[in-house]
């Protein structure tokens, strides 16, 4: 989703508040909104003169191209909808900010055209209007505004805002408007950044029709200085004032103080320009001095940028036309028996592709063979809590929450079901402040949505707080909309092992715990009778202390698209953008269920019979669970632990002590999952909804790792790494082979076990530039920031040594920092002062690390901001990206930036080398003694580092952002 690469105004706290959650006192027109739309309501006045003007059709037949209403500028009237109540209020739209506001003087009351991620207009908002029981008289004027809230104001990434216009014309006029401006922005400032003139000639006419008027004399055309600071503003070219003088004053060739069309061209080509790019052009040998002929740019492809360019030669052939051009020169073609024009790519053209997606960091290629193992060998793309778009505590639930994961390919989803007003069950974070959102109608958007960024299956995790009936009803509804999508029998019989996400493809699978029927039939009916636990799901839920520091919490980085797949058959702006891509043991019942109950019974207490708690589920709702059957835990080793189709669900805090309680559990544990599905989830202390590390979950064989996908910290980055390129976007990402391979585990016990060797993973990362980094919130205008980029590498190996090898860099900390693995090793570039629109950087880091799987390897970029120009703890996070290294592409790419909500900024990157080595076996040397060190304050300190052991973790507070990391230290 393309996003605003600059600064916004600086928040007012007191009123950031939610769109639905509008002051009653206000002095606009409260309204009941179905009396707005009977048949005999009249339509309202725009706020214009009411009198309504006939042209006649011009003999001018004009162009087609965005246009810039004024009546939208000097303000309409529309309905603002909230559950609460209907307002009138007026709308504007400032064409210079492109911004849309409706009252000026609070932040919370305006967003910019540029952070709208889609608009829902007719049936696309059908769920909107019915569950704000608006009238359908209304379908046809309504429109929902869905855009990204940089604040995150209660903790949402993403606002709605609900709008009916009181006649067609103004829908139009509204729906259409702001999809040709968010089009115009992005083709110019995409066109200011490439090669070509078209872009610069149609911004210099809009500018000289803003400032002369339609009709003026060509001569009288000009642009100041003070013109152009203002429209590198608006298109985000943050240079700063003494740059951009600097580069006007050697255009303006005549000392004029204003520029005439070809001197603004030459003016803009000088900001455009990339040295490090025309660099890297003259160190590739030429056979022309027109440029590289298709030879040399597929030796280029082969030879820096790591391409296996045989494979697919006609394609990489194809890819090198693209970019080439005709020249003047001629060459004799045997063939064709005469001459022709010869092909060649210049600088520009090299130049484009490099920046193209044709060049992309990541790989692109989709599956090249079927996801034919079972179910079970493949990590799987989780949610948790799927429902809410802030904190799990106080959010907003949506339908479009469940939108958002199904666009990013999210194929685990969570329903949490709870009785509803006149039978119809609802969905929502129960027995917390969180709002409601009807049962039906998630299970309507996910039947919409299921399979439009993958084919592969989707399951459904459901937490159900119902009463019978309800279940039954929840039951019917989901065979209604779900039709044959819906998963009711097995698809083969006879059989021991779950099937293929192939075999399941286009299917939906519900998982849900067996009923009590199913329980009383199974293979477990003798297993003893005890209680079970509910896991922790809100801090309201235990009066004891919490053991938040029995995991690791990933930090929130403080601020700082993902591209969206087809949606709807609409030709909008935003359309186009969606189709580009493809509790402790004992602990007390929670009072709320921010989660499904963990699968865990309770040991009975000596001496006293245990009451056997049996499941709730009614056999219509618990037939469902096909092949995802939830189950109690209570052990590996007992009969159930052994269905094929069955699953543990474990809170983050139940899966630990589980995982430490016995000395087997951990290998009995690993053993499972080669076999059987299992699925943990954030703890209910989280109450900001933060995620955990996905990577200790997945390096234990854990399937799904749900994870709160309305925050997009550390966790979840690294979770959106990890199916975010070639065939792991289909939202499944095959295990390593010694994950899937009973051989490799223990046979029975840990004195068994195959111990996995480690392997040496080592990449050289040159980070060279950036370009059009975004700018700090709140930072006024004038200011320019002062960017660094720091390197993060995660490896599943916690306790594993780690050297991070700094050639021209340094450390992140200070530089006698030891930073484990678990934590990642970390670099730090220097900062560049006062230049965020095209730092350069031209730092080298090389990372060696061991590890057991160099398949979950992840490395983390960091750009931040340092104020003063010192790279000190006071720095904060402007933008990101994380990439799993094996996805990472060798040679020379940009890497696409993203802000604190997910949201890929448009222009943003980082243009860097990356070279790869083929992991190895291990035969790095072992840690420095204290002795090797000198130093007895060094001794001393190392002493207590390598006689920390594993539960001892170092807790380090990471200043790039607002949480921390459980750190097991090691030399870096």
């Amino acid at each position: 989703m393309r996003r605003r690469s600059d600064s916004r105004t600086t928040s007012d706290p007191q009123h950031d508040v939610s769109d639905l959650e509008l002051d009653a006192k206000e002095d606009e027109s409260v309204e009941d909104c179905n009396s707005l739309f009977s048949p005999d309501a009249k339509p309202r006045g725009l706020g214009i003169s009411t009198r309504t003007i006939r042209r006649q059709d011009s003999d001018i037949g004009g162009g087609i191209g965005p246009t810039r209403p004024q009546i939208l500028q000097q303000g309409t009237i529309l309905t603002k909808v909230t559950r609460k109540k209907c307002k009138d209020l007026k709308f504007h739209i400032n064409y210079d900010a492109a911004k849309v506001y409706w009252d000026p003087t609070k932040s919370s009351k305006q967003f910019y055209i540029d952070d709208i991620r889609d608009i829902r207009v007719g049936v696309e908002a059908t769920n909107y209007r019915q569950d704000f029981g608006v009238s359908a008289e209304a379908e046809s004027r309504w429109f929902t505004i869905l855009y990204s809230d940089a604040s995150q104001s209660k903790g949402r990434m993403l606002k709605t805002i609900h709008l009916i216009a009181h006649t067609d014309h103004v829908f139009k006029l509204w729906t259409r408007t702001l999809d040709g401006i968010a089009r115009s922005r992005a083709e110019v400032m995409e066109g200011l950044a490439g090669p070509g003139e078209k872009s610069i000639k149609f911004l210099w006419r809009q500018e000289m029709t803003k400032k002369f008027g339609p009709e003026h004399a060509e001569s009288e055309e000009h642009m100041d200085l003070d013109d152009v600071y203002r429209i590198c503003r608006s298109l985000h070219i943050h240079c700063t004032k003494n740059t951009l003088r600097a580069q006007f004053s050697k255009a303006d060739e005549g000392s004029t103080g204003s520029l005439h069309f070809e001197q603004f061209k030459r003016f803009v080509k000088r900001l455009r320009e990339r040295d490090d790019i025309k660099r890297i052009f003259k160190d590739i040998p030429l056979t022309s001095a027109e440029g590289l002929d298709q030879s040399r740019f597929l030796d280029f492809l082969r030879n820096t940028q790591g391409v296996d360019v045989d494979s697919q030669a006609a394609h990489w052939k194809s890819v090198f036309e693209k970019y080439a051009t005709l020249n003047k020169s001629r060459v004799s073609s045997t063939e064709l028996g005469s001459d022709t024009l010869a092909t060649t790519m210049d600088l520009a053209g090299f130049r484009s592709f490099l920046c193209s997606d044709d060049n992309s960091a990541l790989a692109q290629a989709g599956p090249t063979h079927p996801l034919d193992r079972p179910l079970n060998e493949y990590f799987i793309s989780s949610s948790h809590n799927t429902y809410l778009l802030g904190r799990q505590v106080a959010g907003e639930s949506s339908t479009e929450a469940y939108i958002y994961a199904l666009q990013k390919g999210c194929r685990c989803i969570e329903i949490d079901c709870w009785d509803g007003a006149d039978g119809r069950p609802v969905v929502m974070h129960g027995r917390t402040l969180t709002s409601k959102v009807l049962f039906s109608d998630c299970i309507d958007v996910i039947a919409k949505h299921a399979f439009v960024s993958s084919p592969y299956p989707l399951i459904i995790s459901l937490e159900v707080h119902c009463n019978p009936e309800q279940q039954a009803a929840m039951t019917q509804i989901m065979k209604d909309k779900f039709g044959d999508q819906l998963l009711l029998e097995p698809i083969m019989t006879n059989t021991v092992s779950l099937p293929s996400p192939e075999e399941l493809k286009g299917r939906i699978l519900i998982k849900v715990k067996a009923s009590k029927s199913a329980d009383e039939g199974a293979v477990m009916r003798d297993m003893p009778t005890t209680g079970r636990q509910r896991s922790l799901s809100t801090p309201y839920s235990q009066s004891g202390t919490s053991d938040c520091a029995s995991i690791t919490t990933s930090p929130v980085i403080s601020s700082p698209v993902s591209i969206s797949p087809t949606e709807y058959s609409g030709t909008s702006y935003w359309s186009a953008q969606r189709s580009s891509f493809t509790s402790a043991s004992g602990t007390p019942a929670s009072p709320s269920s921010s989660t499904e109950d963990s699968d865990l019974q309770v040991p009975a207490i000596p001496g006293k019979k245990s009451k056997k708690k049996t499941s709730n589920i009614v056999g219509v709702l618990g037939e469902l669970g096909v092949y995802t059957q939830g189950i109690k835990y209570s052990g590996f080793k007992a009969a159930e632990s052994r269905r094929y189709n069955h699953v543990f669900s474990f809170a983050e805090r139940t899966f630990e002590n589980l995982y430490r309680k016995e000395p087997d559990n951990k290998t009995l544990l690993e053993k499972h999952n080669v076999r059987y599905l299992m699925r943990v989830y954030p703890s209910g202390w989280r109450v900001l909804s933060t995620n955990f590390d996905p990577i200790r979950y997945w390096r234990s064989g854990v399937q799904m790792a749900a994870l709160n996908w309305q925050t997009y910290d550390v966790g979840l980055q690294i979770n959106d790494a990890m199916f975010a390129a070639g065939s792991d976007r289909t939202g499944y990402v095959l295990k390593p082979a010694e994950m899937r391979q009973l051989r490799s585990r223990a046979a029975s016990g840990p004195e068994n076990s195959t111990k996995t060797e480690k392997k040496l993973v080592r990449v050289s990362v040159d980070i060279i530039s950036g370009q059009q980094l975004p700018r700090s919130r709140g930072l006024s205008t004038e200011a320019s920031i002062n960017p660094c980029v720091e390197l993060e590498m995660f490896s599943a190996d916690d306790r594993a040594q780690g050297i991070a090898v700094d050639e021209r860099g340094r450390d992140a900390l200070d530089r006698n920092s030891i930073s484990g693995l678990g934590s990642p090793l970390r670099k730090s570039t220097r900062p560049v002062l006062s230049n965020g629109h095209d730092p350069v950087f031209d730092s080298n880091f090389t990372l060696s690390l061991e590890t057991q799987y160099p398949s979950l390897v992840f490395v983390r970029w960091n750009v931040m901001n340092c104020p003063g120009g010192r790279n000190t703890s006071d720095r904060h996070s402007l933008a990101t990206f994380t990439a799993k290294l094996s996805s990472l592409e060798e040679g020379y790419r940009h890497l696409p930036l993203f802000d604190a909500n997910g949201e890929q900024y448009l222009f943003s990157t980082l243009f860097v080398r990356i070279r790869k080595q083929q992991p190895t076996v291990s035969s790095m040397p072992p840690p420095p003694t204290p002795e090797s060190l000198g130093s007895p304050e060094s001794a001393n300190f190392l002493k207590r580092v390598f006689a920390r052991t594993p539960s001892q973790p170092r807790r380090t507070t990471d200043s790039s952002s607002n949480s921390t990391f459980s750190r097991t230290n090691s030399m870096n």
